[in-house]
């Protein structure tokens, strides 16, 4: 998954872009809020301690089978873990390589890991088997996108639909190549083809209406300069996620007006979900040049800055969309107390984190990074005991609440009422990894090593891949030398 999904939330939704005076512009400071598209957002803080993976593999791991394998990956692809996924794949490939079924898998994997010449590679050797495998084809279509080789994509296009296919996807894909060569005509009659092809529901609907959307309002705009659709459109890729085509049509604006502050942060927008920071931090440099006093840009420089990463430029220009008054703030306040817990300012980060909580009192998790703070930083329980107390007062069915009540208590040792209140949460949510950690590291430190060691070994089962089981694992075998 894409960094940015934690760092902005979603996608420009509502950003009107200002080509002198035949485009009516809104309010900055009214349209930041749907600029980043977090109207509905919670704002949720995981405690993820960054530590080595130590899980040794099993010796029977070793000679697992073609369908082990494939199972394997299968089930690594359903939790997200792509890199994993796509290791047992190729192993699952090596064991049975007349099989086109790994390579379909690589395909898909590899492509959504961004790695597009890996994908390529993979569909192309299904075709060797398979000169017709459509769903080969298809990826072919969709890299060829990716890579904004439009010409290569309508033209396998083409013979996909030569073949008599209908598909709305390959339709939908088809009216992008031709936004792409300025046929307007056409794509809008190809999307509204693909539309009638979809059942409702279907999240390619989403994706065709908000592309409508963006024609419809240039004609209602009427005589709007032909920039002024250019814009409209890649502010629509950039909400839909089809950024490659979002950079595609900025760059086409900025050639003729390199001047238009919003079409740089469009540009850099799309080169940030791309993770192309660099270009990004450039495009967002030009509009920051253009217009320095625009809290969004100030925001997004901060947020690039953080991804290079270059924390101390990037707490810059954060405080300075704060103080610009940038909406919503409580967005910048949460990246800020990151940034602050991340260069070791841990007053500074603790403040922004209840700050964070004092607004967002809906999510349990926001107390889960003040709370660690304050235990493990600033030497100061005694807080961490009332974000616990007040965790529990706001969220009395919830077993997480329990767990950091527990937890902070451990910190006062208080451990009578740490062991009653792990445990439980443990009973409200037997698979609460946390709480089992928490519940093994208080049995530790009242050396009642065998109960130490049982829970840690629960934590790990339940969080085999997980930052909280490899620690789980480590002081189980540290404890073990004892």
């Amino acid at each position: 998954m894409k960094k940015l999904t934690a760092i902005i939330a979603a996608v420009i939704l509502a950003f009107v872009i200002a080509l002198g005076d035949q485009i009516i512009k809104l309010n900055a400071f009214d349209s930041i809020r749907s600029f980043l598209g977090l109207e509905d957002d919670t704002i949720t803080i995981p405690h993820k301690p960054k530590l080595p993976t130590i899980v040794d593999k099993k010796p029977e791991e070793l000679n697992l089978s073609y369908e082990e394998r494939m199972n394997k990956g299968d089930d690594y692809y359903e939790r997200g873990f792509l890199t994993l996924a796509s290791n047992e794949y190729v192993k699952a490939a090596n064991l049975e390589p007349e099989r086109i079924k790994p390579y379909l898998s690589l395909t898909k994997v590899n492509f959504e890991l961004m790695d597009y010449d890996k994908a390529q590679n993979n569909a192309e050797q299904v075709l060797k088997f398979d000169v017709g495998n459509y769903e080969a084809r298809y990826f072919l279509v969709l890299i060829a996108l990716k890579k904004s080789d439009f010409i290569d994509a309508e033209q396998r296009i083409n013979q996909l639909l030569t073949d008599e296919i209908t598909d709305a996807r390959l339709i939908y894909h088809q009216a992008l190549v031709k936004i792409a060569f300025s046929q307007h005509d056409e794509a809008k009659s190809l999307l509204n083809e693909a539309k009638t092809n979809l059942t409702e529901g279907d999240e390619l609907i989403v994706k065709i209406d908000n592309i409508l959307a963006g024609y419809n309002e240039f004609e209602f705009a009427k005589a709007a300069e032909e920039l002024y659709l250019s814009e409209l459109l890649a502010r629509a890729f950039n909400q839909i996620g089809e950024y490659e085509l979002a950079v595609y049509k900025s760059k086409e604006i900025l050639k003729t007006r390199p001047d238009l502050r919003d079409a740089w942060i469009l540009l850099g927008f799309a080169y940030l979900n791309l993770e192309k920071y660099l270009f990004a931090l450039t495009s967002f440099e030009h509009a920051y040049e253009i217009d320095p006093q625009w809290p969004a840009t100030q925001y997004f420089l901060g947020i690039t800055y953080a991804e290079i990463p270059r924390n101390e430029d990037a707490i810059v220009y954060l405080n300075y969309a704060l103080n610009n008054g940038f909406e919503p703030a409580i967005v910048v306040k949460q990246k800020l107390a990151d940034l602050y817990l991340d260069v070791g300012n841990y007053e500074e980060s603790v403040k922004a984190y209840q700050e964070v909580l004092d607004f967002n009192k809906q999510d349990i998790n926001a107390f889960v990074r003040p709370i660690w703070i304050y235990l493990d930083f600033l030497n100061q329980p005694g807080k961490a005991m009332k974000l616990g107390e007040a965790a529990v007062i706001s969220f009395p069915e919830d077993a997480m609440a329990y767990n950091l009540l527990g937890w902070s208590q451990i910190g006062t040792e208080n451990y009578v009422e740490a062991e009653k209140n792990l445990k439980k949460a443990i009973s409200m949510d037997a698979e609460l990894t946390a709480a089992y950690y928490n519940l093994a590291k208080l049995y530790e430190l009242k050396e009642e090593k065998e109960l130490a060691l049982e829970n840690y070994q629960k934590t790990y089962e339940l969080d085999q891949n997980g930052s909280i089981g490899n620690l789980a694992a480590r002081r189980y075998n540290a404890l073990l030398l004892e």
